[in-house]
């Protein structure tokens, strides 16, 4: 049977830790780049601040039925509704 490394799994000095900031160099936590209103359709309302633990910004407003299933769900919705105008 393989022998394993006594030492395998555990962080060396030199490993990335997770930071709960921003870093400069992350064009994607950038609050210009961030959009200011609610992306499910059809909603102006301003989207949620971004959490102070970090992660990525939110893209929906406070509303819990504004989310990424709903608002694909009003997508295929209006689409279809389109359609049948058209």
């Amino acid at each position: 049977m393989g022998q394993r490394h006594a030492r395998a799994g555990q962080l060396g000095g030199d490993a990335l830790r997770l930071r709960p900031e921003a870093r400069e160099d992350e064009p994607r936590m950038d609050p210009a780049l961030v959009n200011e209103a609610c992306i499910y359709p059809g909603c102006e309302r301003p989207v949620v601040p971004p959490d102070e633990r970090g992660g990525p910004p939110s893209a929906f407003c406070d509303r819990e039925d504004h989310n990424a299933l709903t608002a694909h769900q009003e997508r295929v919705r209006l689409a279809k509704e389109e359609e049948e105008r058209g």
